[in-house]
């Protein structure tokens, strides 16, 4: 691309931006943007939730910065408070009066952890309130006890750098991590041993999930555009491969309240979604975004609801339900009903999301570029049913 081109795209994206920042009190119940020092490849919420004096739900999620060698690197536990969480009816004018009295909305960090490389994904310890799992820009799986202020192991042998990290639902101690050198290892955190490692794709392993509720599986993705089944309790591991993609399969995940799905994310740019049962031919294919996707995550709070982020700087809220669904009038010219939402507050590739457990509907996403946090909600009326689709879409 040419530096005019450059600064063309440029120019027309921050125009884009500036037109979505005037229309965020239309789109969203909550929208906050927090400017790190640094990028953050991660972002997770943590599982624990206060009630402040103030009846202010108060929470907590984590970053990691990425200096790229530059200056000391740090987990960064940051906490921020909101009004209680609210029923359906709650009117966001409400809401917008308690910001202006109280102090709430407001991110602020309570912990600094110093660690010793680039950190490319943490994950909480399901059951724990403390304990988080690093993947490391050298390979080394380190965990840190952050009530501790410390890493207190490191997992040794991951012979190359990985994003993938899933902690086992059912057996806390089992950890998986997937590895650009082609492998998954799998470990038992109790003792710091490595149980066993998985060799079966033939190129980088870019993501793995464990069964939400059975604990002997877990699936994979890799550069070699295939999914794997796999279980634990086999020589192999593997029971089935499947080509899911035409590009690289960067992301994969179990949708945790209807487990017998899951969705897979690629570089070409689409995302599809798989029965386990049935994983030979996908179920939907989600193709609205504009490049590759790299994050994904099924919400914790309604089945069918799944957020993509992407290389184009979108985070697209799909519906499966909607998927396939014929309107009449102008719907039916657009042709995507599943979509539910894009939220464009990004300019740059989207690193990672997280929903909040806690409070419903509430999502945490990290971008590359221009090192920015963003906590975000949007208004009660765009996940309103099949009966209120004309309002949905004309809000998007």
């Amino acid at each position: 691309m040419s530096a005019d081109n450059e600064i063309q795209e440029e120019r027309n994206q921050g125009e884009h931006y500036e037109n979505w920042k005037q229309n965020v009190p239309l789109m969203y119940e909550i929208c906050i943007s927090h400017q790190n020092s640094w990028p953050s490849l991660t972002v997770t919420w943590l599982n624990e939730i206060e009630i402040d004096q103030n009846n202010n739900e108060v929470h907590k999620l984590i970053v990691a910065t990425q200096t790229d060698g530059q200056e000391q690197e740090f987990i960064n536990v940051l906490m921020i408070q909101f009004p209680k969480e609210t029923d359906e009816e709650f009117d966001a004018s409400v809401l917008n009066n308690l910001w202006k009295t109280q102090a709430v909305g407001k991110i602020t960090q309570e912990q600094q952890i110093p660690v010793q490389y680039d950190i490319n994904k943490i994950r909480q310890k399901p059951g724990s309130k403390f304990i988080l799992a690093a993947q490391t820009s050298v390979g080394e799986i380190s965990i840190y006890d952050i009530s501790r202020h410390q890493k207190v192991m490191a997992l040794k042998g991951q012979e190359r750098e990985g994003y993938g990290l899933c902690w086992n639902p059912k057996n806390q101690n089992q950890l998986l991590s997937a590895s650009y050198d082609k492998k998954i290892y799998y470990w038992d955190v109790g003792t710091g041993q490595l149980i066993k490692s998985y060799s079966f794709h033939q190129k980088e392993v870019e993501d793995v999930c464990w069964h939400p509720q059975d604990p002997n599986l877990f699936i994979s993705c890799s550069d070699d555009r295939t999914f794997a089944i796999c279980d634990i309790r086999t020589q192999q591991g593997m029971k089935i491969k499947q080509e899911a993609h035409s590009q690289e399969v960067n992301c994969i995940q179990f949708n945790q309240l209807d487990p017998k799905y899951f969705a897979t994310g690629s570089n070409d740019a689409e995302a599809k979604m798989f029965d386990i049962t049935k994983p030979e031919k996908q179920i939907y294919s989600f193709s609205n975004h504009e490049d590759a996707i790299y994050t994904l995550q099924w919400s914790p709070h309604k089945k069918n609801l799944l957020a993509t982020g992407s290389v184009d700087s979108k985070i697209i809220l799909w519906d499966y339900l909607k998927a396939g669904k014929h309107y009449e009038g102008e719907l039916d010219k657009e042709g995507t009903p599943e979509i539910v939402f894009y939220h464009e507050g990004h300019r740059s590739k989207i690193n990672d999301l997280s929903w909040n457990v806690n409070h419903k509907n509430l999502i945490a996403s990290v971008e590359a570029d221009k090192n920015m946090l963003q906590i975000w909600k949007i208004q009660t009326q765009l996940w309103m049913d099949d009966d209120n689709d004309d309002l949905i879409q004309s809000l998007i």
